[in-house]
């Protein structure tokens, strides 16, 4: 927006029809927003017809420009015409004519926080929580990091199971917030030459395993599944 002193006209507009001397120097002449164009050259009792005299046939260009907040919270893009000089000097590459443009040019990462928008959850509403915040492993308070809301089917899970197998299944206790019993089906032990029980306790059980464990119905199975080269009554003997 640039500012207009004619008999007929005193106003700002953004119609690209500003003269050359301030064209080569649009840092002291152009605004990214018929407000801050209004507050700087028509303040005070012109400042309201200069707001209200802009052409209705023009209201596609009555919009503020955003811009990266980099020199604050650095997490998403201002309207408020307070843009650094630098990028008013050069407004085709740092200003945007929507939230939305700006935040997707500048803060993909952040991109929900930025916009101020949620999108549908797809893939369950329990995240994990690497940031510590909380005494569980696992959360579904919707306060997830914009980064997961990215990668939905990665980071997001329907249920707490899921979550914990998918994300700590290293302390899989600790994030289900109970002791696990197991599956009781059966998996293999090379060392011994023999299948124990997914289970704590006393033999058959040999520990609970990890999720991504092969595991079978019965010993008998088992045996034969894993180690097929030794002789099934081997392996069966307890």
């Amino acid at each position: 927006f640039y500012p207009i002193w004619e008999q007929s006209y005193n106003g700002c507009r953004n119609d690209g029809m500003e003269p050359d001397y301030m064209a080569v120097n649009p840092t002291d002449w152009l605004s990214n927003s018929i407000k801050a164009c209004c507050e700087k050259y028509f303040a005070g009792y012109m400042f309201e017809d200069c707001m209200g005299y802009y052409p209705p046939d023009h209201d596609d260009c009555n919009k503020a420009l955003f811009y990266p907040d980099w020199s604050g919270s650095n997490k998403g893009c201002l309207g408020d015409g307070k843009e650094p000089y630098y990028m008013t000097a050069n407004a085709n590459f740092f200003l945007v004519d929507s939230l939305e443009k700006c935040c997707e040019k500048y803060y993909n990462w952040n991109y929900y926080e930025c916009t101020g928008t949620r999108p549908v959850l797809t893939n369950g509403e329990y995240y994990p929580d690497w940031a510590g915040g909380s005494s569980s492993y696992c959360l579904n308070d919707d306060k997830m990091p914009d980064y997961m809301l990215n990668n939905q089917n990665w980071y997001l899970s329907t249920t707490l199971k899921k979550c914990c197998e998918k994300h700590f299944h290293y302390e899989m206790n600790e994030c289900m917030g109970t002791t696990y019993a197991g599956t009781s089906e059966w998996y293999v032990v090379y060392e011994d030459k023999t299948c124990y029980q997914d289970c704590s306790g006393a033999a058959p059980c040999g520990g609970v395993v990890n999720s991504w464990v092969d595991l079978y119905k019965s010993k008998e199975k088992c045996c034969k599944g894993k180690l097929e080269w030794i002789p099934i009554r081997k392996c069966l003997i307890d």
